[in-house]
């Protein structure tokens, strides 16, 4: 149990590490000139931020839970982390709407710039 909570845990921290990584570097298809772009990305960053810190979270309680063994921090641990991974699934539909929102904004633009091209 302790190889595979320490496994656990530092895999998440790495996930999350390379995830904000990501995250900072930019996608290939990332373009983010006109103001409602900026803003979707502004607000698209800080969310992600938090899903980031919250797994490297999960993976220190998972580690933390490896170390002390089985009892009530391990509990305790093991529990941070279901939560965390239930708050993360809700942060990701949240986020989901977000850009399903800005895709619907963008949408008009889109069409815009493809009939100018047209000409």
């Amino acid at each position: 149990m302790f190889a595979g909570s320490l496994v656990l845990g530092m895999t998440l921290i790495a996930f999350a590490c390379w995830l904000h990584f990501q995250d900072k570097q930019g996608w290939p298809s990332d373009n983010f000139t006109t103001d409602l772009d900026k803003t979707y990305h502004q607000r698209r960053t800080r969310a992600r931020r938090r899903i980031h810190v919250i797994l490297g979270g999960c993976g220190a309680a998972a580690i933390i839970a490896a170390f002390y063994g089985l009892g009530p921090v391990w509990v305790a641990m093991w529990s941070v982390v279901m939560v965390a991974l239930l708050v993360v699934v809700a942060l990701a539909g949240m986020d989901a709407l977000r850009t399903h929102r800005y895709m619907k904004s963008k949408l008009p633009e889109i069409r815009e710039r493809l009939l100018k091209d047209d000409e």
